[in-house]
């Protein structure tokens, strides 16, 4: 996959085209990063979020873009002996079992950044197991807040400080969090249902549910500026990993359907084996992280709006050569 120069070009230097996408499909605000050979070559902010204007340091809650900068951590931790893949999880992490199945104490780290560990997605304690863990593909959320756990423990740090020091300092995300703060709240975009009104106005940490913060399945704040030096830094190092560690992150471990496998915290697709990708999805909030390890080339999409996809679909098509986006939404859509 390449950005198309002729067309990124016109992109770069018109602010009218991304303004049309908008308006076309709904989208109060957006925060655009493009990538080619592996450097950032653009980064853009339009619209609005609520009353003010988006701007360079508006942030925005990216959902499941958390994921792959949880993943690329985890494998920092396997690099340096803390953590090993295939050893299940329960054993090391003690106390009560998340689930009573006999199958949870199977799970390993790499059943769960490639969403085979048969957790569901979010569920109260004791949770059902929906299969053997490695014998098939369902997202899960609530995988990946087990491995938090573990992480937590092994480290001794909590989440926040885990990300603080292995993801955003070393990448230079300095607009980054991972927990909601009186500091983000200041800045952070309310988010849109898909008529435009506001559905999610963060003033507090969010602790409802089954699925509370800091939490390495959603609880990432960044715009697309901040979250393209992520992905560059994939390109140009390996986000720090070894060698072997990156090619299993990025080799497919798991199958998800006849279009889309998983290897460890990313998406790829089947036909274009150096695509690595993945979306965000919380009320409100929409996103697209998209990119190429073979061109280096790539673009970050994130918005303020339910209807924030369509718009990552348009921008991705209009601005790269890629044939693979109809099963990509197809797949997206029926995943959570």
């Amino acid at each position: 996959m390449r950005i198309i120069s002729e067309k990124a070009k016109r992109f770069c230097t018109d602010p009218d085209v991304l303004t049309r996408h908008m308006a076309r499909r709904g989208v109060p605000g957006c925060s655009v990063a493009l990538l080619q050979g592996g450097e950032i070559t653009f980064s853009a902010v339009s619209g609005t979020a609520g009353a003010a204007p988006v701007t360079a340091g508006t942030l925005f809650e990216c959902a499941s873009l958390t994921k792959p900068l949880f993943a690329v951590l985890a494998l920092q931790l396997a690099d340096e002996g803390l953590l090993a893949l295939d050893e299940p999880v329960p054993g090391r992490l003690g106390g009560e079992p998340w689930s009573h199945d006999p199958d949870f104490v199977k799970i390993t780290p790499r059943h769960i950044l490639s969403h085979g560990s048969g957790l569901p997605d979010w569920h109260s304690r004791p949770m059902p197991m929906l299969f053997a863990p490695g014998t098939a593909y369902s997202y899960s959320g609530q995988g990946y807040y087990l491995l938090q756990h573990l992480a937590e423990k092994i480290t001794g740090q909590s989440l926040p400080e885990l990300f603080d020091a292995r993801i955003f300092a070393p990448f230079q995300m300095h607009r980054s969090a991972v927990l909601w703060t009186p500091e983000v709240g200041r800045v952070i975009s309310p988010g849109f249902d898909a008529q435009g009104s506001p559905c999610r106005v963060r003033d507090c940490v969010d602790l409802t549910g089954n699925a509370p913060e800091p939490n390495a399945a959603w609880s990432l704040y960044s715009n697309a500026a901040d979250y393209a030096r992520f992905v560059s830094a994939l390109l140009r190092t390996r986000g720090g990993l070894t060698e072997e560690t990156y090619g299993q992150m990025s080799a497919p471990q798991n199958a998800a359907d006849d279009s889309i496998a998983w290897g460890l915290g990313v998406g790829l697709i089947r036909r274009e084996p150096s695509v690595r990708w993945h979306w965000g999805d919380n009320d409100g909030f929409k996103s697209l992280a998209l990119w190429d390890q073979q061109t280096g080339d790539g673009l970050v999409v994130i918005t303020n709006s339910d209807n924030g996809l369509s718009l990552c679909y348009d921008l991705a098509a209009e601005l790269t050569d890629a044939d693979f986006l109809a099963p990509m939404a197809a797949f997206i859509k029926t995943a959570e």
